[in-house]
């Protein structure tokens, strides 16, 4: 029988390449081999994501907002009817506007009326930067609270444009972004009719109403006493934003 010998050297270097090869294998399966599956990031919570456009709740309860960004005559008719009444509102005022009309914007907060903001610039806020939107909201800020001696707590964004970035850069700063449960169309001056119609048949518990009180508005004067009317006779109590929210839960929506 034949003896074949092999040289140490040779199976020196057998061995130390095989466990080269070893290694990178096992280099190469910690590399590629698959981590934890990543979770995919927790959806934004309506308050989050939406404006604030009722409240949740059982009673016969609404309130009527009014936009103001231009003008002397119909700011000054609307309220006249609201005080003659003896109805509550809430007055969204632009920064500029309420500055040149510091008076009425002081006699409506007298009265016992809820002054909030509508911002500075009438831009849509989903074109601004995130320090945009703020310096639009805290530039009206201050121009409302010196006037009033409070601060406002409610934003409505020109136009009723949002998202959730905008809604976020609000909160960072205090305020809640709101918008609307039913919108009269008065800005569009479609006819007193349809502005009474569009309210008195949308209304619902907890509702928050759109409406205007600028010169641009021709009709809101003339529907508003008819909307005030067929709402009581409805049951239908109104009141300011912060005291619709005590009476259920603040409802946040697309």
């Amino acid at each position: 029988m034949r003896i074949y010998t092999v040289p140490h050297h040779w199976i020196r270097r057998t061995v130390t390449t095989g466990v080269m090869l070893l290694l990178v294998v096992m280099v190469l399966g910690v590399i590629h081999r698959p981590g934890p599956a990543l979770g995919t990031a927790a959806p934004l919570q309506p308050v989050d994501r939406y404006s604030l456009r009722d409240v949740t709740t059982n009673q016969k309860v609404a309130a009527l907002t009014f936009d103001i960004s231009w003008g002397t005559v119909m700011p000054t008719k609307v309220f006249d009817i609201l005080k003659r009444d003896h109805v509550a509102a809430t007055f969204f005022v632009s920064g500029p506007w309420a500055r040149q009309n510091a008076a009425l914007v002081k006699a409506m907060a007298d009265a016992g009326y809820e002054v909030e903001s509508h911002g500075w610039a009438h831009v849509n806020y989903t074109g601004l930067s995130n320090a945009g939107v703020q310096e639009n909201i805290q530039k009206a800020n201050q121009v409302i609270k010196d006037i009033t001696g409070q601060a406002p707590t409610f934003v409505r964004p020109p136009n009723g444009d949002f998202s959730p970035r905008t809604i976020a850069a609000a909160k960072q700063i205090g305020y809640t972004t709101v918008t609307w449960g039913t919108d009269s169309l008065d800005w569009m001056n479609p006819g007193v009719g349809t502005i009474i119609r569009r309210v008195v048949t949308r209304i619902h518990p907890g509702d928050i109403v759109l409406m205007h009180a600028s010169d641009t508005c021709k009709q809101t004067d003339i529907a508003l006493p008819t909307i005030i009317q067929d709402l009581k006779q409805k049951g239908y109590q109104l009141v300011t934003m912060k005291k619709l929210l005590t009476y259920g839960t603040p409802n946040y929506r697309g």
